[in-house]
């Protein structure tokens, strides 16, 4: 017998015994430090053989042209012959048997991977365990409930498992759009109740004295535990004693910690079967809009938090595909809670692709992992149009963004801190419901100061600022731990708010600081800058005429027949004083007076009022008449008026504000003039400000 046949013989009898692991497929390249490239279409059913991808070799080539290193798409269940709505029913007993599905059709997905291969791409695979189509099934998006987060992990790693065995761990794995507006989803469950006792019982060390102290309760054992409601019985609001409840903020912080412990035992999962792999986790949408508070947002966010997000994944994952600067401030944010955590943001999606949408990426600075842009195949700004024809202002500005990443590494190497400090209470914010919070004023600030300027500042940091350092509060609802910090810092914290509010719903006054708070505003150096944001801060919080405090908004104008400000949402008044930032109203495109009338609950103070215009972006949605002015008139009896001020119009962008001197009234007019335009005056918010 040969040497050759003996090694033969030899790894025949252990094949025999040890199970076969096919060899990996050469070819995928190293994963790049900077990822760059696209997203795209998934891969279709897996008896199509992957000739439902829309890329072909051509395409290839021309997106290396453009520096493309990198190819993002989905993978839905059935695209592996796997049965979603099977996979995603809950049984009885809420348990998952694998033994229920059919065995997995690799076909597809291998096409489409020896196409990454023979191109030199590095593939961004997301497992997408949901129905496809059907937005609501995402099962990722709500991994505190066990129902859900075991047929994801498991789809996950199946995916993984056979990615790994047949092409190496030259991947990278995530999953597709947080759609952040779902709901809770474990009112049904019948393992989130003694899962979410658990937690509870972790978070206060065991001790039911302490939970009942700060829950008010007389439990004798944490069994006893109910579920806290935050919805109401039909899902579509907040329960009243949701607001401002320490029940409310240990239940949204037990589901995010739930999370956590999920994300975290995936990633160690893909790191112990693909070492090479990056987790990228699941992308969030629009974080900081699923942080508006109740009177704009009638489910809030039950996702993974940013910090845990940012704590699990090798990425911090965004998919933000809005071009208007309410985005940049998304990716600010994020890129301080990937420095935070030691890791890096990945944009996954970058906004609709557009040439000014990469501006902004390339503002946001490090630490960067890279970025995805929408490839197209379809009409909606991708670099490849339906046709197949190429985008050429498109391609060119892509390809700018990685000459930009490739010609100053350091830039996107690391975070750079800013001067300007800005205190960000992510633990109230995430899982506080409250009455009120200001992220649109957050946004503002986003908006108004590029990353060199603008640092956030996290809770656990406060107490290692420089003793000299100056902190601006937006918020009023922080963590008890961050009211004792702040109030050691004295007159170092610049604030409009004359009291916090704790976790718990405590009221904590403030030790007046020196001088009236606008004053030292505007004679500070950052303080045009910022005295905007925080007019909005004052506005919002001393606001009187929100529905819920019983004003009520009556026009003789007519409306369009749809909103035009967002045209999935009811085209009503109530929307002008609901508080939010993105509602609205739109006037009938009809020549005729346009006014608005608020009648306040009770007679009160008043002493100045703000309109929110709504602009439009020049593309999708066409630009909005701004009036010329605005005449504000006041009455006692809602039927005599008179003037007490002039908003102004002409030269105003979005947002227009007036004081005047205090006076008592129960109706507040404003009138906008004629409308001899050809569209409707479109409004955002109307609102007064008093005492």
């Amino acid at each position: 017998m040969t040497r050759c046949t003996a090694v033969a013989l030899i790894l025949c009898l252990l094949a025999a015994v040890v199970p076969c692991v096919a060899a990996p497929t050469a070819g995928l390249p190293p994963i790049p430090r900077i990822l760059f490239g696209v997203n795209q279409y998934n891969v279709g059913p897996p008896e199509l053989l992957a000739r439902y991808w829309p890329l072909t070799d051509d395409d290839a080539g021309y997106l290396k042209s453009l520096g493309c290193n990198a190819v993002r798409f989905p993978l839905y269940p059935s695209e592996v012959g796997i049965d979603e709505k099977r996979l995603l029913t809950w049984r009885p007993d809420g348990r998952l048997d694998p033994g229920d599905l059919a065995a997995p059709d690799w076909r597809s997905l291998d096409a489409v991977m020896d196409w990454m291969v023979k191109h030199g791409f590095t593939p961004n695979v997301c497992p997408s365990p949901e129905v496809r189509g059907d937005w609501t099934t995402k099962a990722w998006m709500s991994l505190h409930v066990p129902e859900n987060a075991d047929p994801t992990v498991w789809f996950t790693m199946l995916v993984v498992d056979h990615l790994t065995e047949k092409y190496g761990d030259q991947i990278v794995y995530g999953w597709y759009e947080s759609w952040w507006w779902n709901t809770y989803k474990h009112e049904k469950s019948v393992r989130f109740p003694a899962a979410f006792r658990r937690k509870l019982a972790g978070m206060y060390g065991g001790r039911i004295g302490a939970l009942n102290r700060e829950w008010g309760t007389s439990y004798s054992g944490f069994e006893q535990v109910e579920t806290p409601r935050i919805m109401t019985a039909d899902g579509r609001s907040v329960e009243p004693s949701a607001v401002n409840s320490r029940r409310t903020f240990d239940l949204r912080r037990a589901m995010d910690l739930m999370q956590r412990d999920v994300l975290a035992g995936l990633r160690d999962a893909i790191r112990r079967k693909a070492p090479g792999a990056v987790w990228a986790g699941g992308c969030l949408l629009n974080p900081l809009g699923a942080l508006a508070d109740i009177r704009s947002a009638t489910v809030p966010a039950c996702g993974p938090s940013m910090r845990t997000a940012a704590m699990t994944g090798g990425f911090l994952s965004a998919d933000l595909y809005s071009d208007t600067l309410e985005y940049y401030p998304q990716y600010r944010t994020l890129s301080k809670f990937a420095a935070a955590a030691g890791s890096r943001l990945f944009i996954a999606e970058v906004p609709g692709v557009k040439p000014r949408a990469f501006k902004l990426v390339a503002d946001v600075g490090g630490p960067s992992a890279g970025a995805m842009a929408w490839c197209g195949r379809e009409e909606v700004w991708g670099l490849i149009a339906a046709s197949g024809e190429r985008r050429t202002a498109n391609g060119q500005a892509w390809k700018e963004l990685g000459g930009a990443y490739g010609a100053d590494p350091s830039r996107y190497a690391r975070y750079r801190p800013g001067k300007v400090r800005v205190y960000f209470p992510e633990e109230t914010l995430h899982y506080t419901v409250s009455a009120v919070n200001h992220i649109d004023a957050f946004l503002r600030i986003c908006d108004r100061m590029p990353p060199g300027d603008l640092e956030l500042v996290l809770t656990d940091e406060l107490a290692k600022l420089p003793a000299s350092a100056r902190l601006f509060v937006i918020e009023r609802t922080l963590p008890i731990r961050a009211i004792r910090l702040l109030e050691r810092m004295g007159d170092r914290v610049l604030t409009p708010h004359a009291s916090f509010l704790d976790e718990n719903g405590r009221e904590h006054p403030r030790k007046p600081a020196r001088g009236e708070f606008f004053a030292r505003l505007a004679a500070l150096p950052e303080g045009p800058k910022l005295l905007d944001v925080f007019r909005r801060v004052e506005e919002k919080t001393d606001c009187v005429s929100f529905w819920f405090e019983g004003a009520e908004v009556a026009s003789p104008s007519a409306l369009a027949p749809r909103n035009d400000v967002l045209s999935d949402r009811p085209n009503k008044l109530t929307n002008l004083i609901d508080g939010s930032f993105n509602d609205g109203v739109t006037f009938a495109d009809a020549e005729q007076e346009e006014s608005v009338t608020i009648a306040l609950k009770s007679p009160r103070q008043v002493r100045g009022v703000f309109v929110d215009y709504f602009e439009g972006d020049g593309q999708q949605i066409p630009p909005s008449r701004i009036p010329d002015r605005a005449t504000v008139s006041v009455s006692a009896d809602g039927v005599t008026f008179r003037q007490v001020a002039v908003l102004p119009g002409a030269g105003v962008t979005s947002r227009s504000r007036v004081r005047f001197a205090p006076v008592q009234a129960s109706h507040v007019r404003f009138d906008f003039g004629r409308n001899d335009a050809k569209r409707g005056l479109r409004l955002v918010e109307v609102g007064i400000v008093g005492e």
